[in-house]
C-alpha cells in the first residue's frame, strides 16, 4: 500500500504565538488585579497568611469553574432542545445508559477538564439550535464571576473576599480561553467549534452527526451498526473545517469496528495527509488505528513510526487510560518489539481500563480486535 501520510509542507504556523498573546494579556490583567487587591486586602501581619489562603483559593476556583463551565453546557443545551447524555469532569464519566440509569466511568480527554455531551434536537435541514450549548460554559463562567464579584464587594470579611476574587480571576479566565476562537494544536475550544458549526450546512450537518454518534454509543449501540449515512463523505473543498473532517475520523472508527483493516488503512492515510482541517487528538487517535492495521497486515511501517513522534506520546500519555491507545501500544509490544512481557502488562492495563469504561459495547469491539492482533502473532510464530 502506498505511503501517503505526510501531508505537504504548511504555511508558518502562529498558533503558538496567538495562544501566548492571548495567556500574556490574561495573565497580566490578573496580575494587575491581583496586585491591587493584595495592596488592598493582604497587607499588614496577616500577609503570608493571606497569600495562603490566596493560593488555596485559586486552586478550589480552578475546580469549581470547571465544574460550572460543564453545568453550563448541560443547562443551555436542555434550555434549547438538548437532552442529557453524560458529563466528564477531571476523567470522572457520569453517563445515562440505554435503561435510562446513571453510570459512572473513567474517560480522561487529553486538552480537557471536562466535556458535555448531549443528544442533540432534530436534525431538521441543519435548523436547530446549537450556539447557547456550544457558549453554555462560557456564560456559566462570565455569570458565576460577576456573582462572585458581586459577593465580594459586599462581603466585609476579608478571608471570605478572597476566596471570591479568586473565583472571579479563575472564571473570567476560562470564559476568554474558551470563548475566544483560538486555535489549538490538541483540540478545538468552545468558541473555534461555534465559529466551524456556523460556517455552513455541513458544518451543522456534521456537527449533529457527532453528537448522534456519541448518544447512541451511550445507549449501547456500536458504532459499525448505525446508519451508514451517517458518514456519508463530504465534498472535499469543506473538509478543512475540523467540525466536518470529524465525521470522516469516526468513519475510521466504524471501518475498525467492522474488522475491515484495509479500507480503514486507506482512509486513515488519506486523512493524515490532509494539511488542514484535523486538530492533534484526531491524528494521534488515527496513528493508533493506523498502526494496529499495518502490524495485523505484517507491515510495520509509517503509520506505527509515527506513535513515537513526541506530540502523539504526549497524547497518548494523557489519555493512557483509553482502550484504543492500549490496544495499539499491545499491537506495537506484540508484532513489532516482540515482546511478550510487555505485551502482557499493557493487556492487563487494557483489563483494568475496561472495567471502568462507560460503553461496555466499545470494550467488545476492542476485545475482537485484540483477538484479530493475537491471531496474527500466533501465525506469525508458526511461520518463524
Amino acid at each position: 500500500m502506498s505511503d501517503h501520510t505526510t501531508p505537504k509542507k504548511k504555511k508558518k504556523d502562529y498558533t503558538g504565538v496567538i495562544v501566548y498573546a492571548v495567556l500574556l494579556v490574561i495573565c497580566g490583567c490578573a496580575g494587575w488585579f491581583g496586585a491591587d487587591f493584595i495592596n488592598a486586602n493582604l497587607g499588614g501581619e496577616a500577609f503570608f497568611l493571606n497569600l495562603l489562603i490566596a493560593l488555596v483559593g485559586m486552586y478550589l476556583a480552578f475546580f469549581l469553574q470547571i465544574i460550572l463551565h460543564e453545568s453550563g453546557h448541560l443547562i443551555f443545551g436542555l434550555l434549547t432542545g438538548y437532552s442529557f447524555v453524560s458529563i466528564n469532569v477531571f476523567g470522572f464519566i457520569w453517563q445515562k445508559d440505554a435503561e435510562g440509569k446513571l453510570r459512572l466511568g473513567r474517560m480522561q480527554i487529553a486538552g480537557a477538564g471536562g466535556q458535555c455531551l448531549m443528544a442533540p434536537p432534530e436534525y431538521n435541514g441543519g435548523r436547530f439550535p446549537y450556539a447557547l450549548y456550544n457558549l453554555g460554559g462560557v456564560l456559566a463562567n462570565l455569570l458565576a464571576a460577576a456573582l462572585f464579584a458581586l459577593l465580594a464587594a459586599v462581603i466585609p470579611v476579608g478571608w471570605v473576599r478572597i476566596l471570591l476574587a479568586m473565583q472571579v480571576v479563575v472564571g473570567v479566565a476560562s470564559a476568554l480561553l474558551n470563548g475566544l476562537p483560538i486555535p489549538v494544536a490538541a483540540i478545538q475550544n468552545d468558541g473555534k467549534n461555534l465559529l466551524c458549526i456556523h460556517q455552513d450546512e455541513a458544518a451543522r450537518r456534521a456537527f449533529w452527526v457527532q453528537m448522534s454518534v456519541a448518544t447512541e454509543l451511550a445507549r449501547g449501540r456500536r458504532i459499525k451498526s448505525l446508519p451508514e449515512e451517517w458518514f456519508a463523505a463530504f465534498p472535499e473543498e469543506k473538509m478543512d473545517n475540523p467540525i466536518v473532517c470529524a465525521v470522516a475520523v469516526l468513519n475510521t472508527s466504524r471501518l475498525m469496528d467492522m474488522l475491515d483493516f484495509d479500507a480503514a488503512e486507506r482512509e486513515i492515510r488519506t486523512l493524515l495527509a490532509r494539511e488542514t482541517g484535523l486538530v492533534g487528538l484526531y491524528r494521534m487517535s488515527m496513528c493508533c488505528d493506523g498502526a494496529v492495521c499495518e502490524l495485523i497486515a505484517g507491515r510495520p511501517g509509517s503509520l506505527t513510526e509515527a506513535l513515537s513522534t513526541k506530540e502523539n506520546q504526549q497524547l497518548m500519555k494523557a489519555m493512557k487510560t483509553f482502550p484504543s491507545i492500549l490496544r495499539a501500544q499491545y499491537a506495537v509490544a506484540l508484532l513489532k518489539e516482540k515482546d511478550p512481557v510487555r505485551a502482557q502488562k499493557l493487556l492487563a492495563d487494557f483489563d483494568a481500563a475496561a472495567k471502568k469504561h462507560p460503553n461496555p459495547q466499545e470494550i467488545v469491539g476492542e476485545r475482537e480486535i485484540l483477538q484479530v492482533i493475537q491471531a496474527t502473532a500466533a501465525k506469525e510464530q508458526s511461520e518463524a
